[in-house]
């Protein structure tokens, strides 16, 4: 059972990782037309909707492995290893809204310039957050 929740832990941690390519992504978005743009748009739109997914499945076997399969670590350690999940799923709720509304506005072009620095601080600041939680949870001993 331990191996099935590390598989689901790790699929769920590297869909989450594919979100560190976002900010370099949000460059190409300046480039595109109005269809291309929308394409685009919806892709990043589903990619940031799947790392939802993916991150309350991080969360469920990620505290499934903690409690039933591993001595404790410290409180402060999976306290910072919540509040950096719970985190990176706001910003990218962020990401994801801003995106909706570029896609659904009469003119895409004018509304991604509206939103552009909202998505890139928000897709930088989500790059740090997974760099973060990489190196807290690959540390568990880090707090002890």
């Amino acid at each position: 059972m331990y191996s099935i929740i590390v598989f689901f832990h790790v699929v769920s941690a590297l869909f989450l990782g594919s979100l560190l390519a976002l900010p370099l992504v949000m460059n190409s978005f300046f480039s595109r037309t109005s269809n291309e743009l929308k394409t685009a748009l919806k892709t990043a739109l589903s990619f940031t909707r799947a790392s939802h997914y993916a991150l309350v499945l991080l969360m469920i076997s990620g505290v499934w492995m903690v409690v039933a399969h591993s001595s404790y670590p410290s409180i402060l350690w999976i306290g910072i290893a919540l509040m950096l999940l719970i985190l990176i799923g706001g910003l990218i709720g962020m990401m994801h809204k801003n995106i909706k509304r570029i896609i659904f506005a009469e003119n895409p072009e004018k509304k991604l310039l509206e939103h552009v620095s909202k998505l890139k601080w928000y897709s930088w600041i989500t790059f740090l957050l997974i760099i973060a939680s990489i190196f807290v949870m690959t540390n568990r001993s880090l707090f002890a």
